[in-house]
């Protein structure tokens, strides 16, 4: 637009006209150009709902609502163990969440667009089982029910090709997603203690997510489209923990330390959403 502008003022100039007339024949000129760039330019806003689920490594079925401390006392010494509990029988299930977000495209030709997004997303699980707890008295043991929801908050942007179809009614879309993840939280319940977790950022999530993603949107008339979309994790986003044996210097002062594992834990998702294109 710029270099049509310089030209029509050297042409305005050459013609020897006066500032109005000058003013006048730019702007009569250069709106064929803007209205030609309006055409290609889309925005719009969208809002849906979630369905994901994580690919976790068994050694994550834990219960870290409270830690457990034992007493051991062996040839007269007292030592402490501290750890969590594991899950038995643990199942994984999807975790639904709501999506919303903002939308620019900006349109190639009658085939291509390149569309960027901004985004609000959550992923997570869904963790259900049952934990075996040490009995204090005796030898034994007490076994309760086990469930936690666990829930990541995300800004993601998307940066994706759109190709268009039948007539620009269907786009079939295939891109890249980067998230930021800024709050993890587990809600968690053993028998009838329930316990709410946040996790600290980089020690015990990763805040930084990459994703692919493809999907196809249909567009209702010239405003309205709905799009279906899924999402392939390739970061590994939570850390596990360890138990750790405290030493027997430390007996008398029983505390929990942690040794983050190798555990993997990816995340996919489909999205639905329903949104509105401004022309």
């Amino acid at each position: 637009m710029m270099m049509h502008y310089t030209i029509f003022v050297k042409i305005a100039k050459y013609m020897k006209m006066n500032k109005i007339t000058k003013l006048l024949l730019v702007i009569a000129l250069e709106l064929p150009f803007v209205a030609f760039a309006q055409e290609k330019t889309h925005y719009g806003v969208y809002l849906g709902g979630n369905i994901n689920w994580m690919n976790i490594d068994k050694s994550l079925y834990y219960d870290d609502s409270e830690p457990f401390t034992q007493m051991h006392s062996i040839a007269g010494d007292t030592t402490y163990s501290v750890s969590y509990l594991t899950v038995n029988g643990a199942e994984v299930r999807p975790n639904g969440n709501f999506v919303i977000g903002g939308l620019f495209e900006y349109q190639i030709d009658d085939l291509l667009s390149l569309q960027f997004e901004l985004l609000f997303n959550q992923q997570g699980y869904k963790l259900k089982g049952t934990v075996d707890q040490p009995n204090i008295s005796d030898s034994g043991s007490t076994t309760y029910d086990y469930t936690a929801n666990t829930k990541m908050s995300s800004i993601s942007t998307a940066v994706m090709v759109k190709i268009n179809a039948l007539k620009n009614m269907l786009s079939v879309d295939l891109g890249v997603q980067p998230s930021f993840c800024f709050k993890m939280i587990k809600e968690s319940e053993r028998g009838i203690s329930h316990k709410s977790i946040i996790y600290d950022s980089n020690n015990e999530f990763n805040p930084l997510n990459i994703s692919l993603l493809g999907g196809l949107t249909g567009y209702l008339g010239d405003n309205f489209f709905v799009t279906a979309r899924y999402c392939f994790g390739l970061t590994d986003l939570i850390k596990g923990k360890k138990p750790f044996l405290l030493a027997e210097e430390d007996a008398t002062t029983p505390i929990v330390k942690y040794n983050y594992s190798e555990a993997k834990s990816t995340t996919n998702s489909i999205m639905l959403s329903i949104g509105y294109r401004f022309k």
